[in-house]
């Protein structure tokens, strides 16, 4: 053991197990674990109630367990992330800050800024990864560029040789002295009075921290794997792993999944087990898809303010707070949405086909700005994950090269049929249609007068009636994308006849609140310590995301999410054209509040605008609205919306 002394700073790794920063940490001497809840970091993306009661509880399970090693968890409120540390540094007089790595656009900039400072000041900064199979820089094509389709990337990362090695958790700590302004973890300030007695009701089914995690792992991998498969897109059921709480934070080491995962899949292979190796090929996908979020957000540090594809810049989303209020609160008349959402707020979970369901809804039927959605998500999901909220609601926008087709909606009663035969899962959520006959229970419009008067359900009383019909959805949904293109090629014609005419997001004008900027400059990279640091994005690009989805027929029939997927050999691939090793400016904005009745809107603040845009073929929009329909009820369309639950 050395004689270095280390502060080791605890984000979004809440465990002792594999974790790469406690064990370099321990090795070289004495540790001093610290975790530093820091508000103004968090501008817009300040985490809700939900997520932070599960924080909340996770931080005093680390803390026991960092306990029975020999040190406690230093808990810090402070207005000044580098302020802290400076201060953790000076009270034990720290030689190291040991970190794991982080990948969301803000903490990417945060991060860099905060090394660049303590290596100016002589203190040695290392990083590790902590979260991913594989580091973001790790995997790009032949020609060093990245991709931007999920199956090329998947595909890869599958095929790269790699050493996974899961750390054991100390046998035990020597704890670092020091005099610091530390809080309790009441102090610390995650959850207030007013929310205790919603949260309380969170216990009962969820039971955060990483040896609880450890246990849901084993659970699952025993008893619910095998049949991934066929039982993972039931609604209304703990159908899957429900492991992705425990990966946001840190609780679950994603190395120890992928392991035990992979050693059944090769024992179900050698057994001749086909559904048990089909299992763990599609569990193993969800997991290949949040690294994937990580991989775009690194490569891409746009994305959680535009959308990857440009021609989507263009597309003229319609901000209504009066339907995003009745989305919200589950009130569009549509059961199966409206028993999505009312889940959502009740629980702060919901199942991944739903979380597909009503974000489609919301970007395709109301024409809401998918950042909305994304917000919206962000504040209420338990499993809150930026990078995978960014993923999931840029594939369900058509903002991704390989995501959800833009003209492409489907019928909530179609879907409804489908996922909820029977309609237990809407009875749960909307009691007002718990009598409903299941024959009416997806379309309780079209029942007889007599079948809704004895089931109780008075349409526009107790139930409202549909916000809007879905054949006349379709028809906006049409002319909107026509617009779009009217817009995009409008501004190709400007640009190729040298007018100064500026092209600008569509969304500028919505009314929101600010997200954070991140500011891309040419800057020297600080100087590291380990061949583990984190890198950023370098700057190797042409000026603008120049990605646009290359569109043959209007409705295609539609696939589950690992077979619509481009060929890996004919996947496009392209490198980030702007550079994160730099500084950020961050405009801080007071704490959001997660209230049914008032609720704000992001900010939409392009760092650049797309000036030069790539040819796009026009669909054929005149397909029948019938076609979609029979495609939707052959359809087994499987992708990851929001944050995808394992």
């Amino acid at each position: 053991m050395g004689s270095n002394k280390t502060i080791v700073w605890f984000r979004r790794d809440l465990r002792i197990e594999d974790n790469p920063a406690l064990a370099a940490a321990a090795r070289d001497g004495s540790v001093f674990p610290v975790y530093i809840w820091c508000p103004q970091d968090e501008g817009q993306f300040y985490a809700g109630r939900v997520s932070r009661w599960w924080l909340k509880q996770s931080l005093a399970h680390l803390d026991h367990s960092l306990r029975s090693l020999g040190a406690e968890l230093v808990l810090i409120r402070t207005q000044s992330t580098f302020a802290a540390l400076l201060e953790c540094i000076e009270a034990i007089g720290a030689t190291k800050v040991v970190f794991n790595h982080l990948y969301d656009p803000i903490s990417l900039v945060c991060d860099h800024n905060i090394k660049g400072k303590l290596v100016e000041l002589g203190i040695s900064v290392q990083s590790y990864n902590a979260d991913l199979l594989n580091e973001p820089w790790e995997v790009y094509d032949a020609r060093g560029q990245a991709f931007t389709t999920f199956e090329a990337y998947w595909d890869k990362s599958l095929n790269m040789q790699r050493e996974l090695v899961t750390l054991l958790p100390p046998w035990k700590l020597v704890p670092a002295t020091g005099n610091v302004a530390k809080c309790s973890i009441e102090e610390l300030g995650l959850e207030n009075e007013t929310e205790k007695s919603s949260n309380a009701l969170l216990a009962r089914a969820w039971s955060p921290g990483w040896s609880n995690a450890d246990k849901a792992l084993s659970e699952f991998s025993e008893l619910h794997l095998l049949q991934y498969s066929k039982n993972r897109t039931k609604v209304g059921q703990n159908s899957t792993s429900l492991l992705s709480p425990y990966l946001h934070f840190g609780e679950l080491s994603v190395r120890k999944v992928f392991q035990l995962a992979r050693m059944k899949q090769i024992l179900w292979a050698k057994e001749g087990n086909s559904v048990g190796v089909e299992s763990v090929t599609l569990f193993l996908r969800a997991i290949g898809l949040r690294e994937y979020s990580r991989y775009l957000c690194f490569n891409f540090p746009f994305t959680h303010e535009r959308p990857l594809l440009s021609n989507l810049n263009f597309f003229p989303w319609q901000a209504d707070q009066n339907n995003f209020k009745a989305w919200r609160q589950g009130r569009t008349g549509y059961p199966l949405v409206d028993a999505g959402m009312r889940e959502l707020w009740a629980t702060g979970w919901i199942h991944n086909r739903i979380r597909v369901i009503v974000s489609s809804f919301a970007v395709k039927v109301l024409l809401l700005p998918w950042k909305w959605g994304m917000k919206y998500f962000w504040d209420t999901l338990l499993d809150a994950d930026l990078e995978s909220d960014i993923l999931g609601w840029q594939y369900i926008s058509g903002s991704l090269p390989d995501g959800h087709e833009l003209e492409r909606l489907d019928s909530p009663e179609v879907q409804g049929s489908k996922f909820d035969p029977e309609g237990e899962y809407v009875r749960h959520w909307l009691p007002e249609l718990a009598r409903l006959p299941t024959e009416w229970i997806h379309h309780p419009w079209d029942a007889p007068d007599n079948v809704l008067k004895v089931s109780g359900v008075e349409l526009g009383f107790n139930y409202p009636k549909p916000f809007i019909e879905i054949d006349l959805a379709r028809e906006h949904l049409t002319k909107a994308i026509f617009k779009m293109w009217e817009m995009e090629a409008a501004a190709k014609a400007a640009n190729s006849n040298g007018t100064d005419e500026v092209v600008v997001d569509n969304s500028d004008g919505i009314e929101s609140l600010p997200i954070p900027k991140v500011i891309l400059k040419n800057n020297a990279p600080c100087p590291t310590y380990s061949s583990n640091d984190q890198k950023v994005p370098t700057c190797q690009n042409s000026k603008s995301n120049q990605f646009n989805r290359k569109r043959s027929k209007h409705m295609q029939e539609e696939r589950p999410l690992q077979d619509n997927l481009h060929n890996p050999n004919e996947a496009g691939t392209s490198r980030t054209n702007e550079d994160c090793s730099s500084t950020a400016e961050s405009s801080m904005s007071k704490k959001q509040t997660t209230s049914r009745n008032s609720f704000s809107v992001p900010q939409s603040c392009s760092s650049s605008k797309d000036n030069s845009f790539l040819e796009c073929e026009s669909s054929d929009m005149k397909q029948s609205w019938q076609e979609q329909i029979d495609m939707e009820q052959s359809s087994s369309k499987d992708g990851a919306t929001g944050d995808e639950c394992l």
